[in-house]
């Protein structure tokens, strides 16, 4: 090749060059001073927001100072989305323009991935196009009013605002405002189970700490773990919806997602509901008990359908959450220790092994200490004693921590198996529940059976049974 040629090839690549950085200088430009801050018109008092976004037109109208969904008026809308879209419309600024840009499809704008149409009162309308987004100011093509000799660089809040879908307008449901829980149902159609809370429960339970009960057909109450009911009410007081999926179910609808309420989970909450310090300045009386009503439907890969009563919205929740509510049962709400007696209630403890029978009796008596100071102090503490001879309190104390340390691994059904380790009679200075009984059976390698007071027995670690009667041995072996 000549040089004449070379000369030619190079002059054409320089050409080429040159109209790629005038294409680039045209969309990536930097602003002028005359460029920035340009101010785009749109209505005053909008009367009807259209946009376009991902191939769904929606529209909403506003009348009496209320905005609604055009295509349905029932439809909850969350008056704070146009609110927001009108206040983005009314502040919407291009931080520069570009003059002559040329293709509309270097910007995104020949298909727009948003359209916006805001209408005023007299009928105006505003419209906005919104294209690609500049790589390297972050910012986005706008069209305006359809004038293709200029195209607008604005930031992400048109988008944001308008970039929604029916659903993301929703208005879902608020819950009330939760007091004091009194008591929980969780009903379906293979049973149900049913818990409440009492303040005075010395007569239906040996611990008066205990406050939750499960209600059983026979009119008879069992007691539960406070922090697992607590835990159990939570999910419903602190139930949050994942997202609203049909905001006026037909009744074949609500069968298909298992919300019927012949086929739905039914959970009823009970609750004082909350009151301010005006309410109660107002008011002497206390206020009626309220009840939330949940119902539960099938699972899907995004959680669990649910809805509440007298309402046709449904909504998605936690499958978690849903869970803990349907597969609620006595095994997994009653408490895990197997005696949680006060010792201080105790008059005196028999304990049977290997067919001896020894008795601990419980007192108390004044015991003189020095103070840092040099001081003499005077105590109360405890005195136990065996066949009338004081006993070591370190060494019986240890025995109750073992009894006390005693948890349920798991319940045991059918009859006791293994030969009886141990037995306990405790003996209590108290107006209910003045005698109560623990038995410990041999079971397997790994476990052992223990029974409280005749209730059914419950799987113990063996390893935790082996410290009791280690403490015992100790006990009753000392001179």
């Amino acid at each position: 090749m000549n040089r004449g040629k070379k000369l030619i090839i190079l002059c054409c690549a320089l050409v080429v060059l040159g109209a790629g950085y005038v294409v680039a200088r045209t969309v990536y430009a930097e602003p002028t001073e005359e460029e920035e801050g340009v101010a785009l018109a749109a209505p005053e008092e909008a009367s009807r927001l259209e946009w376009t976004y991902e191939g769904a037109t929606l529209a909403l109208v506003k009348e009496d100072d209320s905005w609604s969904y055009a295509d349905d008026d029932v439809f909850p809308l969350d008056q704070s989305v146009p609110e927001n879209m009108t206040s983005v419309l009314s502040g919407l600024t291009a931080s520069r323009v570009l003059d002559e840009p040329g293709e509309l499809a270097d910007y995104g704008l020949d298909e727009p991935a948003l359209t916006v149409t805001a209408t005023d009162a007299d009928g105006t309308a505003y419209t906005f196009a919104v294209g690609d987004q500049n790589e390297v100011s972050q910012e986005y093509y706008l069209l305006y009013n359809g004038d293709e000799s200029k195209v607008y660089m604005v930031d992400s809040s048109l988008g944001d605002a308008f970039s929604l879908g029916l659903y993301d307008m929703v208005q879902m449901e608020s819950l009330p405002m939760f007091g004091t829980v009194t008591g929980l149902s969780v009903t379906q159609p293979g049973g149900s189970i049913s818990v409440s809370y009492v303040e005075d429960s010395e007569s239906l339970y040996y611990d008066s700490s205990a406050h939750w009960f499960l209600e059983q057909e026979d009119g008879t109450q069992l007691a539960l773990d406070t922090g697992k009911v607590t835990s159990l009410t939570a999910s419903v007081t602190g139930l949050t919806w994942i997202s609203c999926v049909n905001y006026d179910a037909d009744d074949q609808e609500l069968a298909a997602w298992g919300l019927e309420e012949s086929s739905a989970v039914k959970v009823v909450l009970t609750y004082e509901p909350s009151s301010s310090e005006d309410d109660e300045e107002e008011s002497d009386t206390e206020a009626e008990p309220q009840t939330f009503v949940l119902y539960l439907g099938n699972d899907t890969d995004e959680g669990t359908y649910a809805r509440l009563a007298d309402s046709r919205m449904v909504y998605l929740i936690n499958s978690d959450t849903a869970d803990s509510l349907r597969y609620t049962s006595y095994s997994s709400l009653r408490p895990a220790e197997i005696c949680s007696v006060d010792w201080n209630t105790v008059d005196r403890l028999e304990v049977t092994v290997d067919g001896t029978t020894n008795t601990i009796s419980f007192d108390e008596q004044e015991e003189e200490t020095t103070a840092d100071g040099g001081d003499t102090v005077t105590e109360t503490v405890p005195l136990y004693t065996w066949n009338g001879t004081e006993m070591d309190n370190t060494s019986v104390e240890s025995l109750l921590n073992a009894i006390d340390a005693l948890t349920a691994t798991g319940d045991a059904g059918g009859e006791n198996q293994g030969e009886l380790l141990a037995s306990f009679t405790i003996y209590r200075d108290s107006t209910y529940f003045t005698e109560l009984t623990l038995e410990l059976y041999a079971y397997d390698t790994s476990s052992c059976l223990a029974v409280f007071n005749g209730g059914t027995p419950r799987l113990v670690d063996r390893s935790a049974v082996t410290t009791l009667t280690d403490a015992l041995d100790s006990l009753f072996t000392e001179e």
